[in-house]
């Protein structure tokens, strides 16, 4: 359920955005920019310091400080571009993860896994939604399989303009050590329809220790 998709992005300018936080013009190339921020300790990743790095932690600061550009630009994508390609209603992730892959032989995530499994603790039934700030090919990418256990890991290529929705939930995905040139950033974000919404589930994230809740990890959909 690996299924491709293009959007305006005059529409929702998260790329100017991201860019205006770094003051880069272009993302590709922030390791070479900002090339104090870059540390050997990245090659080096768990589940507690892989969104803790000196990128992440200025993106999260500006997004836990009412960057309300940013929350409009998401919940405006949520929709006017999720909402029509789904069957039903659901709740969304309060606001996007944010993914950062270096290059020299960086990764963007610590392992191989599903986003279900008993590190990670997502409720079943999630779908996933993954969208490029950059471009993305080869090792600099997401890798995600086809089906559950089916391991034909298959890389997500694309440029700013697409976004995919997968099934990550139960689907193994990851990332390789990055060989190209480039630096890759993304966002990423589930949603879950409401049929398969549990209000009593019991789980926190792994990254953040939020509750798989309304008013926690996830909003409501208004429309």
């Amino acid at each position: 359920m690996n299924v491709k998709y293009t959007y305006d992005t005059d529409k929702y300018k998260f790329r100017e955005l991201v860019s205006e936080l770094y003051q880069v013009d272009e993302l590709e190339n922030i390791h070479k920019n900002k090339s104090s921020w870059v540390k050997d300790e990245y090659k080096d990743l768990n589940v507690h310091n892989e969104n803790t790095t000196d990128f992440h932690n200025r993106f999260y600061k500006r997004l836990n400080d009412n960057w309300t550009d940013l929350y409009k630009a998401y919940d405006d994508f949520i929709h006017n571009e999720i909402v029509p390609i789904m069957d039903e209603k659901f709740h969304y992730q309060y606001l996007p993860s944010f993914r950062v892959q270096l290059p020299f032989d960086n990764q963007a995530v610590h392992t191989w896994h599903s986003d279900s499994d008993q590190l990670h603790k997502h409720p079943s039934g999630e779908i996933n939604i993954w969208l490029p700030l950059t471009k993305c090919y080869g090792t600099n990418t997401m890798w995600i399989e086809s089906e559950p256990f089916k391991l034909d890991f298959k890389p997500l290529e694309g440029n700013y303009g697409n976004y995919w929705t997968n099934n990550g939930n139960v689907c193994m995905h990851g990332n390789k050590p990055n060989v190209t040139s480039i630096t890759r950033m993304s966002f990423d974000f589930r949603i879950i329809p409401l049929s398969k919404y549990n209000p009593n589930y019991d789980a926190d994230s792994a990254s953040k220790s939020n509750k798989f809740v309304v008013g926690s990890y996830y909003k409501e959909l208004n429309i």
